[in-house]
């Protein structure tokens, strides 16, 4: 292994290493805001399910036409990459 190639990698286990410490050291704060509530009838989730699904869309269609807009881009500029158009 090249010595560039050992010192990115060295520093990048140190960094790693230096962002999970806390974790190590504190413990996973799971419950540090309070504990769960208590269980919610089934009947009153079917319920609520359903809105909170379905109720607002459309951020989703945004976010899915944006990505298939973006897909068609890459796919197109893979081809002309491919057939060596520029």
């Amino acid at each position: 292994m090249r010595r560039s190639n050992l010192i990115s990698v060295l520093a990048t286990a140190l960094i790693l290493a230096l962002l999970l410490a806390p974790l190590a050291l504190e413990g996973f704060p799971t419950f540090r805001h309070g504990r769960p509530s208590g269980a919610v009838p089934p009947e009153e989730v079917n319920r609520e399910l359903a809105y909170l699904i379905w109720e607002d869309r459309f951020p989703d269609m945004v976010a899915q036409a944006t990505l298939v807009v973006l897909a068609a881009t890459a796919c197109i500029s893979a081809i002309r990459l491919w057939r060596g158009g520029g």
